[in-house]
């Protein structure tokens, strides 16, 4: 029997496609590619599952809460029906070599996507790692001639196994019995993610629906200059008339202060200007390209996950889109030059930009301390790429990516901001403007998301002012408001939410872990917990919102406040964490959630007999 040298286990068939082609495997079977000594299969993402409750007790349907809670003492993998072709295929494989590469993705899940088929299948042999974080040639070369031992990163296979064992211990356990003791017929789905997810979209709707507008003002007087120049300004309140926002609520005390300088001069106090820069958006997160995208186009978070992964694996134009990172390894800095070149061969339109790059200047996107396990998501140096075979949705992303990474070569966008005082009977009027000086990053956008809470951009343009200049009072008016409740969710702010959890945490160590481990749900999940939350009917979208329903709204005043408080999260990372470099282990960290699962389930029968006495 011919013993292969190497067998490559890939995540998808066009990753196989890709790595295969780099290989010299070019002879094609059924489920695999194969030559120069070698070949290569793929997984077409999780081959395994993790067995149902019945599986470990026959009798558990109908679900009954005497027959809870369920904790396997052997948590057993079972090959999932759609995919039993494609791993019978690996397993035939396995028996053939002693050398095993896993190419899944670069992460926790794209680990143990590879191990779990090893370890299912009793492989024995030397198992290596190919860690990839894009698919063009150049970077499967790159990551060829660095392979790596699978020891390195193993962990990551006990974290990930570690997680997804704990949520379904809790997951599972706490649906059976809301569904019991609260479904009427119907199953009350429940999960560590998904819950505190709806709970923020409820808490959020009901915060809009007993919100009581109240009325706030502001005084403004329109000073001119000699030259009949013109320009705004407003009242300094005094902070005794401020509530906790900064509104002044008190109509009589602005009233009485318009009477006093209604039609009177002004006299400039002071003037001072300040040159000022902003710096560039820094390059996409997964996360970060959602909330872009669905606020410019209105595309759903799994619609722009599901587009990224296609630039990536399809086109092969940008890098791997499941990151959770902003930044870009340092290392990097001298493939700039063949990546600009690539964008401007590939589309002409966008080369008279690139022609005002400066190849010298470094962002603060280049940050090697910043890197996670992957770096942010931007073009490949790809130059074979067709633009015209994208789709309109397609390109519309990938034009957002590119210009975001071309944009961190354009320099600070820099302007002059200019701030007046005027004295008018005795009372402060301020004013603030500001004059763009250079555009830098702004000539990559025509508009950009970051620009609409701008105040450099919104705030007039100042006319030439010096101090004890008088002013004329063209204009007195006050000016009245309504203050507004929060805006509602988009599904790309809600997984801005879910990512920022932490700010809703009052314990400082919690909202610290929170805030390193990216809130709730990863890059490559949240997209898919809020199609989860969609059709099981709890959220609803409406004209680009999310909405809360009914349903999901009594769900979360049964469910227990573990389940809908995103400090579990908190807590589960930072032993998932520990499991990950090796110091703490798979079975400490179930034993622990059982016993807290324990203590859920013993709650919710005593809430229900509460209820019922």
């Amino acid at each position: 029997m011919v013993r292969y040298m190497k067998l490559f286990i890939c995540e998808k068939p066009a990753q196989a496609r890709d790595i295969a082609r780099n290989l010299n495997a070019s002879k094609k079977h059924d489920g695999y590619l194969e030559g120069n000594n070698c070949q290569v299969t793929w997984c077409v993402g999780h081959l395994l599952e993790l067995a149902p409750p019945e599986y470990y007790r026959s009798d558990i349907k109908p679900w009954r809460l005497e027959k809870l809670p369920i904790i396997p003492e052997q948590w057993e993998y079972l090959v999932s029906e759609k995919t039993k072709k494609q791993f019978n295929v690996i397993k035939s494989l396995l028996k053939k070599t002693d050398h095993v590469v896993i190419a899944t993705d670069p992460d926790r899940e794209g680990q143990a996507i590879g191990e779990e088929v090893l370890k299912k299948c009793l492989f024995k042999g030397k198992i290596e790692r190919l860690w990839l974080s894009a698919l063009d040639d150049t970077s499967i070369q790159k990551a060829l001639k660095n392979i790596r031992p699978n020891s390195e990163v193993t962990g990551l296979y006990e974290s990930a196994r570690s997680r997804s064992s704990a949520d379904w211990l809790l997951g599972m356990n706490n649906t059976m019995a809301l569904t019991v003791l609260y479904g009427a017929g119907n199953v009350l789905s429940v999960g560590r993610v998904q819950t505190p997810t709806l709970k923020l979209v409820v808490d959020r709707d009901l915060t809009i629906e007993n919100f009581k507008p109240k009325d706030y003002f502001l005084l403004k007087i329109l000073f001119s200059t000699d030259n009949q120049s013109s320009f705004w300004t407003t009242w300094k309140t005094s902070d005794a008339l401020l509530d906790e926002v900064g509104h002044c609520l008190d109509k009589k005390s602005i009233e009485n202060i318009f009477y006093k300088v209604n039609g009177k001069p002004g006299l400039i106090q002071n003037v001072k200007e300040i040159q000022k820069k902003q710096k560039a958006p820094l390059c996409f997160s997964l996360s970060a390209l959602q909330k872009t995208a669905s606020g410019l186009f209105g595309y759903s978070a799994k619609q722009i996950l599901d587009i990224a992964q296609s630039l990536y694996e399809t086109h092969k134009a940008t890098t791997y889109p499941r990151t959770d990172c902003n930044y870009l390894p340092i290392e990097q800095f001298e493939e700039v030059k063949s990546v600009l070149k690539a964008l401007s061969q590939i589309d002409s339109k966008i080369s008279s930009l690139v022609t005002l790059c400066d190849l010298n200047f470094k962002s603060t996107v280049w940050n090697n301390e910043k890197i996670t396990a992957h770096h942010a998501i931007i073009p490949t140096f790809n130059d074979k790429i067709d633009i015209y075979k994208m789709s309109h949705d397609e390109f519309n992303i990938y034009d957002l990516i590119r210009r975001q990474y071309i944009a961190q070569f354009l320099g600070d966008y820099e302007y002059l901001q200019k701030s007046v005082e005027v004295i008018c009977e005795s009372e402060l009027f301020t004013a603030v403007g500001t004059t763009p000086i250079k555009l830098g990053w702004k000539q990559a956008f025509d508009r950009h998301p970051e620009d609409e809470d701008d105040e450099t951009d919104v705030s007039e343009v100042l006319p030439n002012l010096t101090e004890q200049m008088k002013l004329e009072n063209q204009e007195t008016k006050i000016d009245s408001k309504k203050t507004k409740p929060p805006a509602r969710f988009t599904e790309g702010t809600l997984i801005e939410a879910m990512k920022t959890v932490g700010k809703l945490i009052k314990e400082d160590h919690l909202k610290k872990i929170l805030k390193e481990s990216s809130g709730i749900g990863t890059e490559a999940t949240r997209a898919n917990i809020l199609e989860t939350l969609f059709k099981r009917g709890y959220i609803e979208r409406k004209n680009k919102q999310v909405f809360s329903t009914q349903k999901g709204r009594v769900l979360i005043d049964i469910v227990p406040e573990v389940m809908k408080n995103p400090i579990l999260t908190a807590q589960w990372e930072a032993e998932l964490e520990k499991i990950a470099i090796g110091k703490s282990n798979f079975t400490a960290f179930i034993q622990s959630q059982s016993a807290l699962l324990q203590e859920m389930l013993s709650k919710l029968m005593d809430s229900k007999k509460r209820a019922l006495s």
